[in-house]
């Protein structure tokens, strides 16, 4: 279930992320100016930057429940999507339709219940079978944005602790949501894991998209490098790709370039570059897709204009042993 609600997320991050059908000039964007401030970048000038409320996207308080066995007992994660509630709901509506065709026990249930003194809607799906679980879904829309809220349980009751958490959640007036502990007896998945779309970027080209990504407490990117190799080809089902990882500074600042063409028949390609760079602030992941017929120097320049604060300090020595 963690991959599903992965998966969800980013697809909603996608579907708003699609740049305009006018855009059918491709002209090569300028080079842009230095790097101006800390824990940002300096996109192409003419490249068009989404209003906030288009990409206000935010994954936190994800939470795992106790022990239960070898596995835990629950997952509890919230989000803000800038999409309407009703489009959430359709896509719940097509779980529940996929769920019933895969010949899984289910029983569903849909209720309305107050939230931070707005109705907010509770879908339930209870799958049967050797492994019964129950997929509770919180749904609550202000001011054009949707707080969704996903629950996952192996039992039928929910904790009510995390039901009070639910519910203690309101919207702050920037739009985000508040920084909540787990309840006893739960955990975070990450300790102080924060995921935020930081801005989305339009460029002059049909499928020219540049995004900005804030992450805080996830793992250390340059110990996961080291086991990565600096370039690797192959192909499934049959695509085509190629990547390759440099590891380069950004404004002082230790981190990684990665860049990977995808190529699929009969012949159409794309390119994702990624660069990234983890200091005091969090780790800032800039991405840029593109087709991989047309290269765009000034926008390839712009990724290198990353900037991500103080770097992490230096592991300290350990203290030499005071002679006997």
């Amino acid at each position: 279930m963690k991959s599903l609600y992965a998966l969800l997320v980013g697809a909603f991050i996608l579907a708003n992320a699609l740049p305009s059908s006018a855009q059918t000039m491709p002209v090569p964007s300028p080079v842009p100016a230095p790097v101006a401030s800390l824990a940002t970048f300096t996109p192409p000038a003419d490249w068009v930057q989404l209003p906030r409320g288009f990409t206000l996207t935010e994954i936190k308080n994800v939470w795992q429940g106790p022990k239960l066995g070898k596995t835990r007992n629950g997952l509890f994660g919230q989000t803000v999507l800038p999409i309407p509630s009703g489009i959430v709901a359709a896509l719940l509506v097509q779980l529940r339709s996929a769920l019933a065709h895969s010949k899984t026990k289910l029983n569903t249930t849909t209720a309305s219940v107050k939230i931070c003194g707005a109705t907010a809607s509770v879908s339930t799906v209870r799958l049967g079978g050797s492994k019964p679980a129950t997929i509770e879904t919180t749904t609550l829309s202000q001011r054009g944005l949707t707080y969704a809220t996903i629950y996952v349980r192996a039992t039928s009751a929910p904790d009510p602790a995390i039901e009070s958490a639910l519910r203690s959640a309101c919207p702050l007036p920037n739009g985000g949501l508040p920084d909540m502990s787990p309840p006893p007896g739960w955990n975070a998945v990450q300790k102080g894991l924060d995921f935020e779309l930081a801005g989305i970027w339009l460029g002059n080209a049909p499928l020219q998209v540049m995004t900005m990504l804030q992450a805080r407490g996830v793992p250390n990117l340059m110990s996961a490098a080291d086991m990565a190799p600096s370039s690797t080809s192959g192909s499934q089902h049959q695509v085509k790709y190629h990547a390759t990882v440099q590891r380069l500074k950004f404004c002082g600042t230790p981190g990684l370039l990665v860049s990977a063409q995808f190529t699929v028949p009969p012949g159409f390609g794309m390119t994702y570059s990624l660069a990234a760079a983890q200091g005091m602030d969090g780790t800032f992941i800039l991405s840029y897709l593109h087709p991989s017929s047309y290269t765009d120097q000034g926008a390839q320049q712009s990724m290198r204009t990353l900037c991500g604060g103080a770097p992490l300090p230096s592991p300290s020595a350990s203290a030499s042993p005071a002679p006997g």
